[in-house]
C-alpha cells in the first residue's frame, strides 16, 4: 500500500502546528531531595581506592547481570537463601512499581533515581521497575540487541548514589513483566 501524498493545506497546517510547540525536555527539570543531596556529595567526597593492575589479570569485580540468570543454584552474597529464593520465585510482597516505558535515558535515569531514594527513605523494600523488553532487533553483525533501558537498569543500580540501597536486582517473573520488568531489593533504611 502506498503512503498518500499530503495536499498544500495539509502541509501548511502542519507547518502551522509544529512552529507553534515548545518541546517538552526544556521544560523537564529534576531536584533531588536534600537528603539525596547530601548522599551524592558524601560519595564525591569519597574518591574510590584502586588496587594495582597489569594488563592480563582479570578484573576484581565482573559485571552485572542478574543471579537468577547466573546463579545455578540461587546462591548470593548479598542476601540470605531462602528470601533470595522468595524473591526469585516473586513471592515477596511488591511495596511499589516504577514504570519507565516511553521514556528517554535520561529520563529514565533520573526518575529511577528520584523514585528509589524516596521509596528507601519511607521504608520500602521491593520495588517492581518496568523497562519493558525493547525493540527486537540485530545490529550490524547480527546479534540480539535488547532494549536500551533493559540493559542499562542494571548500570545504573550499581551507580552512585543508588549503589549504597539497592541490596539485590533479578528479572521479574512472568506474571509482573518477565523479561521486561526488574524486582529491585532495597535495603533497610537505617
Amino acid at each position: 500500500m502506498a503512503a498518500k501524498k499530503l495536499s498544500d493545506g495539509d502541509k501548511a497546517l502542519w507547518r502551522q502546528v509544529t512552529e507553534s510547540i515548545d518541546p517538552f525536555r526544556d521544560s523537564f527539570k529534576f531536584e533531588p531531595s536534600t537528603k539525596a543531596k547530601m548522599k551524592s556529595e558524601g560519595a564525591l567526597q569519597q574518591k574510590p581506592k584502586f588496587a594495582a593492575f597489569r594488563v592480563g589479570e582479570k578484573t576484581a569485580t565482573a559485571p552485572y547481570i542478574p543471579h537468577n540468570e547466573t546463579s545455578p543454584k540461587g546462591v548470593t552474597p548479598n542476601m540470605d537463601k531462602k528470601n533470595f529464593q522468595r524473591l526469585v520465585r516473586g513471592k515477596l510482597e511488591i511495596d511499589g512499581r516504577l514504570d519507565l516505558h516511553g521514556m528517554t535515558q535520561e529520563q529514565a535515569k533520573m526518575m529511577l533515581r528520584s523514585k528509589l531514594i524516596q521509596a528507601h527513605e519511607r521504608g520500602k523494600r521491593l520495588i517492581l521497575v518496568i523497562t519493558g523488553k525493547g525493540k527486537q532487533r540485530t545490529d550490524e553483525f547480527n546479534r540480539q540487541v535488547v532494549g536500551v533501558l533493559r540493559q542499562n537498569l542494571p548500570l545504573w543500580l550499581r551507580q552512585a548514589p543508588l549503589s549504597s540501597i539497592v541490596l539485590e536486582v533479578t528479572t521479574a517473573q512472568a506474571r509482573h513483566g518477565g523479561d521486561g520488568a526488574f524486582y529491585v531489593y532495597l535495603r533497610r533504611n537505617r
